[in-house]
């Protein structure tokens, strides 16, 4: 089975997603430049939503460098695991200098935007040379750690010299050509165990994937696939300065002039820069690919992973800058698409004509419009023959299309008919 999600959504002035200049991200399409958040951020911003922790609790993943010291931490707290405390920098420095960088890998999981943070952080990494890091930001569970710790002093007690070996020790006496062998069989078992380990996966790890250029964790192709999203008209990037008034001048200065204007005024180093527009974002979910990832998920589970993501990708905004300007807005128009077909379409090219606005023209309605007449005249054509589509339209964006469809009057009149579609297929199957 596979789900397509496609959304309109107006945020008001903000910056959401940055690029390194600190500016709103931005992309040229349709020979024009339009505002831009990238696929990274609304992953990230998806799987750490109210909705995820809501339904999944502490069962979800982190992304993060410091798995040596996670396992570290554990060795330390449980001593009963019988490792020396004075062994743990050798045995982070170990399991860190399994994950190096490999430019030439496939990229599995998120998107390229992963790569350059990879990339940064790999160099990050190697200038600090940080026995408690790895050179990558690695996608696991917080038991993942736990569980190494373990195998760790399972290796240690059933190798004490492989062991050794594996965290740099010099094993005394040299070895002999078998015992070589030996030592490196139980190294090779040890890093075994610990990658059939890491294929327990968290729900957000099968919808995102895990891309890792090491022999300890496994790849993970990623089951939902996110676009850019990005604006359905050309955008400008607007910008401000920090001002700041002293709220007890008035007090103490004798003159009008004085008490005029304000205490601060910001430079160009101070500058904020903004941009609004409605946005056209696209995902899409391979039920099979999930069922595959997490095979003890029953029939009710999978089709309420699909709710979640759904529900998480219409509410959960990026977290950019909102103190600053509260830009925060819902999808307007909401079309989802189930078929037994695996046929990924995006229709970001309804805007490639970007659409326009102006006087007595509502660009959420323009949008509307557009996607609608591309639906009808262009994705009827490549559709497939099983396709059910249910349609959350409201306000401005409350337009019609001729393509078969039903209407949903709420987010979660749309959520439950999207569970439902998986539950039912899934039972079938």
């Amino acid at each position: 089975m596979f789900i397509q999600i496609h959304m309109l959504q107006s945020m008001p002035p903000g910056n959401l997603n940055r690029d390194e200049t600190g500016q709103p991200k931005k992309c040229v399409f349709g020979g024009v430049t339009r505002g831009r958040i990238s696929s990274q951020c609304l992953k990230r911003n998806i799987r750490r939503s109210a909705q995820f922790k809501e339904a999944f609790g502490d069962a979800l993943a982190d992304r993060t460098q410091y798995l040596p010291r996670m396992v570290a931490d554990e060795l330390r707290k449980d001593q009963g695991l019988g490792v020396p405390k004075g062994e743990l920098s050798e045995l982070m420095l170990a399991i860190g200098a399994r994950f190096k960088s490999e430019k030439s890998v496939s990229n599995v999981g998120d998107s390229e935007e992963e790569e350059k943070e990879q990339e940064s952080s790999d160099r990050s990494a190697s200038t600090e040379s940080d026995a408690e890091k790895t050179a990558q930001l690695v996608f696991f569970p917080e038991p993942f750690a736990r569980r190494i710790a373990e195998l760790t002093a399972e290796f240690r007690k059933n190798s004490p010299k492989g062991y050794a070996k594996f965290i740099g020790q010099k094993v005394s006496p040299k070895p002999s050509k078998d015992e070589e062998r030996a030592l490196k069989a139980a190294a090779e078992e040890f890093i075994t165990e610990v990658f059939k380990a890491s294929e327990s996966l968290t729900v957000d790890i099968a919808l995102f994937g895990r891309m890792t250029t090491s022999d300890l964790v496994v790849n993970v192709e990623a089951a939902c696939q996110v676009a850019h999203a990005i604006s359905t008209h050309e955008t400008m990037i607007e910008s401000d300065y920090f001002t700041a008034m002293d709220e007890r001048k008035a007090l103490y200065v004798s003159t009008q002039t004085e008490r005029a204007g304000a205490a601060f005024l910001g430079s160009g180093e101070t500058k904020t820069y903004f941009n609004s527009a409605v946005y056209y974002k696209y995902l899409n979910l391979d039920i099979d690919a999930i069922r595959k990832h997490l095979p003890s998920l029953g029939n009710e589970a999978t089709a309420r992973v699909a709710g979640v993501l759904l529900s998480a990708a219409a509410l959960a905004n990026p977290t950019g800058k909102q103190n600053s300007f509260a830009s925060h807005g819902v999808p307007e128009h909401i079309l989802v698409e189930v078929s037994k077909a695996k046929r990924p379409v995006s229709y970001a090219n309804a805007f490639l004509q970007p659409v326009e606005g102006g006087t007595g023209r509502n660009l959420m309605t323009e949008s509307a419009k557009a996607l609608c007449w591309y639906i009808d005249s262009v994705a009827a054509a490549f559709a497939p023959a099983d396709v059910r589509r249910l349609l959350l339209a409201v306000g401005p964006a409350s337009v019609e299309f001729k393509s078969s469809h039903k209407s949903a009057e709420t987010l979660d009149n749309l959520v439950q008919f999207l569970t439902d579609a998986v539950e039912k297929v899934e039972a079938a199957a």
